[in-house]
């Protein structure tokens, strides 16, 4: 078990370590296989949750034992009273009912429902290209998808015949971009972009602010989608706070009608949030 759990680090299989339950919750990626593995302690013995199915006595399976060697390592404080995913009460409720459905479905069956969602889908095909880590920072698609939205938003009022409707199909088309964006692995390059977009954005906020009595969208519908990814991607790429504090101030300066809420970094900023 030790040598099966020291080769997934070696191997760098096991993902981001995240709360969840008092424990913590990882993606183990064992050679072709992707698992979900929990480890926490319960009723005061260090115990796991996997995916896996295999339980040896009371010791953790391979994939538990390097979930909390990564979290050790992380630095993560555990609950004393933990409890395990499986053990958690279920609500009736629609995710629940889907469970149920997949439960139902042959692997093939399931497997033709995933592919043919992702064909139509490309926010799901993304998010299923990056839990199957077929995606990496050097996939640049979504980057350039972004940038053409951005294009096209900045464009949209500098023809003549352009009407109120366009403004709004580019702020939609930015948002919705944004999310496919934040699926990829995050990069400098699409914290950059995003800070473009926020600005664009702000100064096309500006016509529909003016247009309010024939305008079907609010500003803040685009603007909260963008500002959140801006502030996921400062997260994900660990920015340092000073930097991020230069960041906004640089992005507030550009924008006329308060669409950068800065508020939404507090805990990013920390001391920086007094002065900015």
């Amino acid at each position: 078990m030790g040598e099966a759990a020291a080769r997934l680090l070696t191997d760098d299989g096991v993902g981001e370590v995240e709360p969840a339950g008092g424990g913590v919750q990882a993606v183990v990626r064992d050679d072709d296989v992707v698992i979900q593995s929990w480890v926490g302690i319960v009723d005061g013995v260090f115990t796991g949750d996997c995916d896996c199915g295999i339980v040896v006595g009371d010791d953790l399976c391979a994939h538990g034992v390097a979930t909390a060697l990564t979290a050790f390592q992380a630095g993560v404080t555990f609950s004393g009273a933990a409890t395990p995913p499986g053990a958690a009460p279920v609500e009736p409720d629609e995710h629940s009912q889907y469970l149920q459905a997949v439960q139902r479905l042959a692997p093939h069956q399931l497997a033709d429902l995933v592919a043919g969602h992702a064909v139509r889908d490309r926010l799901f095909a993304t998010l299923l290209l990056t839990e199957a880590g077929m995606l990496d920072a050097a996939d640049e698609s979504g980057l350039a998808d972004f940038r053409a939205a951005v294009r096209e938003a900045s464009g949209v009022t500098t023809g003549s015949r352009w009407q109120i409707s366009d403004v709004e199909a580019a702020g939609h088309r930015l948002a919705a971009e944004v999310d496919i964006l934040c699926a990829h692995p995050a990069t400098p390059s699409a914290l950059d972009l995003v800070e473009e977009a926020i600005v664009v954005w702000d100064e096309l906020s500006g016509h529909l602010r003016d247009a309010y009595h024939v305008a079907r969208t609010e500003p803040e519908e685009i603007a909260e989608p963008l500002v959140d990814a801006h502030r996921d991607l400062c997260e994900r790429l660990d920015i340092d706070p000073d930097e991020i504090a230069e960041r906004l101030n640089r992005i507030r300066a550009r924008c006329h009608y308060d669409t950068m809420d800065a508020d939404r970094y507090a805990d990013l900023l920390g001391e920086h949030a007094e002065t900015r």
